[in-house]
């Protein structure tokens, strides 16, 4: 790695806390009123989902592996613990997922996820989903997707237990109550809280819920949601890409722009997307340093965990000694019968 990039990586935490740390505080407090139940108050898991389970997050594998027709199909008994933007997409192929994940304080983006009734307005100011969104079909026909969306969700939220961060925004908490949401409260491990000016100590000062680390995205609070409050000794991650397919132009990742500002050619900008070889297929990928910093965060949480975890997005950047990399077809045949 180079040292603009080390250098990069190591200041994602201050970026993110400058960013954020005001809005995190101030949603906590606007939250207050709704948090009428904890991570302490979810119900024991039971049977053979108490044994194993699947952590679906959002990446383009999700898509290009079929892996939720595939689970759906399979009659797989395990808990399924989906992120957000992974949330719709469970219910249109059939799977109601056990828990849902919420955690970006973003005020109008993540709404999009549990249907926006304010999509056209939302949507007017910000084209971050029209220049990147995967569903093709979602861009040339989103409001009426959008309506569809309001609808699927509404007949299914009672269903799912919402795990749902105090960063979450006004127009997310909004919706949820609307939906129908069983909803249990969680503040994000932002920072060290034995220092006197932590933002995770002023977040458990307003509403004492207990703090979950997120290593800094949706998909690694899911699975330490899996491992550390629910307890499964088994489980699958599909979706957890952490990078793009090595046929992606630079120029169509989240941060090029940004990062094409830190320096002065394109050999050095080329040195900001390592290159990753997953080991499942010999296919080739590459990440930045914000996904990179997310990959370093989950891999060390993993040396830290007792469940055995095995990736089976088939492709992407996640892989190490505490990571195994396995079909999902393999995964869920081997929990058939729970």
């Amino acid at each position: 790695m180079s040292r603009e990039f080390e250098a990069l990586v190591s200041n994602i935490p201050d970026i993110g806390k400058q960013w954020h740390g005001d809005s995190l505080l101030e949603n906590a407090r606007r939250n207050l009123p709704y948090c009428r139940k904890s991570l302490k108050d979810l119900p024991p898991l039971e049977g053979a989902k108490a044994r194993s389970g699947i952590v679906i997050s959002a990446g383009p594998s999700l898509h290009r592996t079929d892996a939720l027709h595939k689970i759906k199909a399979s009659g797989y008994p395990g808990a399924l613990i989906a992120v957000d933007g992974a949330y719709v997409k469970c219910l249109k192929a059939g799977l109601v997922p056990d828990y849902v994940v919420t955690l970006d304080p973003h005020p109008t983006r993540v709404v999009r996820w549990f249907g926006d009734p304010n999509f056209e307005e939302n949507a007017r100011h910000d084209d971050y989903f029209a220049r990147q969104d995967l569903d093709v079909d979602f861009r040339a026909n989103s409001i009426r997707h959008n309506n569809e969306n309001i609808e699927l969700i509404d007949r299914h939220a009672a269903l799912s237990k919402l795990v749902i961060c105090t960063s979450s925004s006004q127009t997310v908490v909004e919706r949820a109550e609307q939906a129908g949401f069983d909803a249990y409260w969680w503040n994000p491990l932002v920072d060290d809280p034995r220092s006197p000016d932590s933002v995770t100590r002023q977040l458990h000062g307003i509403n004492r819920l207990p703090c979950m680390n997120t290593g800094g995205t949706v998909g690694t609070a899911a699975w330490v949601f899996a491992d550390a409050i629910l307890r499964i000794p088994e489980l699958a991650v599909i979706g957890m890409d952490l990078g793009y397919p090595g046929d992606t132009p630079i120029h169509m990742t989240q941060t090029y722009y940004e990062l094409h500002d830190h320096v002065e050619s394109p050999e050095e900008l080329e040195k900001l997307f390592p290159r990753f070889t997953f080991p499942l297929n010999g296919d080739h990928y590459y990440t930045d340093p914000t996904y990179f910093w997310y990959r370093k965060n989950l891999l060390e949480l993993l040396e830290q965990s007792s469940a055995t975890t095995v990736n089976c997005s088939e492709g992407g950047t996640l892989f190490g000694p505490k990571i195994a990399c396995l079909r999902l077809s393999e995964y869920l045949e081997r929990h058939a019968h729970g």
